[in-house]
């Protein structure tokens, strides 16, 4: 049995080794996608870490601020603070009359506040 002859092959019409597919990209090309691609999978994957780095230093300052506004006595604070001042509080209050016949207050006020120490 006879095999049927096959036309000769026309340029182009087959590969050669080392020959690339029409409109596939070149070696070059491929290094560079692969490098761009590795670049921005590490700027990704170094952006996260910020980002998680970032929420972990956030949530253990708010645990240490909780923290210490629940041990922190307010009270005690603001005694120690008033006990090292001193007010001094003026008033003048005057009563005037008015032409109906009625009086009125007037008043003046001076405030001043020292520090004991």
């Amino acid at each position: 049995m006879s095999t049927p002859e096959q036309p000769p092959p026309k340029p182009g019409d087959h590969e050669t080794v080392g020959e690339e597919h029409p409109g596939a990209p070149s070696e070059r090309e491929r290094a560079d996608r692969s490098l761009t691609d590795f670049v921005r999978r590490a700027v990704s994957a170094g952006v996260g870490a910020a980002s998680r780095s970032k929420d972990d230093i956030m949530r253990a300052a708010a645990g240490e601020m909780r923290s210490w506004l629940e041990h922190l006595d307010i009270n005690s604070e603001v005694l120690k603070v008033l006990s090292k001042m001193v007010i001094e509080v003026k008033t003048e209050i005057r009563f005037r009359p008015t032409d109906d016949g009625k009086i009125t207050p007037e008043a003046t006020n001076d405030v001043k506040v020292k520090s004991k120490e």
